[in-house]
């Protein structure tokens, strides 16, 4: 089978765990017999053909006025201009029919699509191809992706939610087969009218297991992510604040560049946080005994949660997004609605179980590429 997907971001591009699970996915088809070509945008002026583990990735440049990828801070202007021009993207829609009739695919499968715009999907019924998307964000939305906003959940009902998301939900009749990548991310799209003519699927996304050090006593706990209050790295350092004469702290992770980041590096210092900087995730889990993740968004499947549970390593977070569905799925995650009030009794209460292998088999990325494959199929999905 010919598989084009389409993703905003590939390696060495990565922002967030998409582009984790876009990869990884593309290598486990290649791994099975199939023909896989990426097609993902670049900061260059030039379209790049590249091959990497029998993937052949093409990147387009972005037509827009910037990359909105680098850590430059643009003006409220400036972006305005850029997610207009997003929103219905007729440069980048004749690229990627370019792209797709050269190819000739079986399947197209989109995923985030932000910068190719929804006129992707036009370009892909154009040449009559069959089309699944995965929500990855909540692009479809709102141009932030996140519906997080000055420090809260957006309601779905805000009149900017309803105005960036009426045209995408009617290029959304252009999809055949819709995943999410989480119950609780695939109902958000439904019960909003996305994607009526389509079949619903939920599919979650592969997850490796890394093998890191047995916990012997709860001693050491950490952070990972962007250091962001978005991602609660300031409840991280109250916590740490509080616990630091019996714990020690540690947090992996970049700053955003943004007016947060001095005051939340005052705040670390403060807390005696170790701010390791970027990690490897196997670096990290090695040097750590629990894992605290005090997400304020309704993160949509949270993979630092599964690769966290699956070293053996005791999670701490909040009841958002597919949070307390990953908590039901598996052990060792523990879910409250105050992290600051409850850290102590719950860490000190934990016990870390054993992960069963059929949770570990469960996250496989073959098992995941089966699932897809059903779906491509027009079969039944996960």
């Amino acid at each position: 089978m010919k598989i084009m997907i389409f993703n905003t971001l590939y390696f060495p591009y990565r922002i967030g765990g998409a582009e984790v699970s876009v990869q990884l996915l593309a290598e486990e088809l290649v791994l099975q017999g199939h023909i896989v070509r990426v097609v993902s945008l670049t900061e260059g002026n030039e379209r790049e053909v590249t091959m990497l583990n029998g993937v052949e990735i093409i990147k387009l440049p972005l037509s827009n006025v910037y990359w909105p990828f680098s850590k430059e801070n643009k003006s409220f202007l400036k972006k305005a201009i850029w997610h207009l021009f997003d929103y219905l993207n007729v440069k980048m829609y004749f690229k990627v029919l370019k792209e797709i009739k050269a190819f000739a695919p079986d399947i197209v499968h989109t995923n985030n699509i932000s910068g190719f715009s929804v006129l992707l999907w036009k370009a892909v019924k154009k040449c009559k191809v069959r089309l699944i998307h995965t929500s990855r964000d909540y692009y479809l939305f709102h141009p932030n992706s996140t519906m997080f906003s000055h420090g809260k959940t957006m309601n779905i009902k805000d009149k900017s939610i309803i105005f960036w998301s009426a045209i995408k939900k009617i290029y959304g009749r252009n999809v055949d087969e819709y995943v999410g990548i989480s119950q609780f991310i695939q109902k958000q799209h439904h019960d909003n009218a996305f994607f009526k003519k389509a079949g619903h699927h939920v599919i979650y996304n592969a997850v490796s297991k890394i093998e890191s050090d047995k916990v012997i006593d709860i001693r050491r706990i950490g952070f990972i992510g962007r250091l962001s209050t978005e991602k609660g790295f300031d409840i991280f350092c109250n916590v740490a604040g509080q616990y630091k004469r019996k714990y020690s702290f540690i947090a992996a992770g970049n700053f955003v560049n943004n007016e947060d980041q001095k005051s939340l590096i005052e705040l670390a210092n403060k807390s005696d946080v170790t701010l390791k900087g970027f990690m490897k995730l196997a670096d990290f889990l090695n040097q750590v005994d629990a894992v605290v993740l005090p997400v304020r968004w309704n993160e949509p499947f949270g993979r630092t949660v599964v690769e966290c549970v699956l070293a053996d390593k005791l999670v701490l977070t909040n009841p958002v997004g597919a949070m307390t569905e990953l908590s039901m799925l598996l052990p060792n995650i523990i879910i409250t609605d105050n992290i600051e009030r409850d850290f102590g009794d719950k860490i000190a209460t934990a016990e870390i179980k054993a992960i069963d292998s059929s949770l570990i088999e469960r996250f496989k990325p073959r098992e995941i590429a089966d699932q897809y494959l059903r779906v491509y199929n027009g079969k039944s999905g996960a």
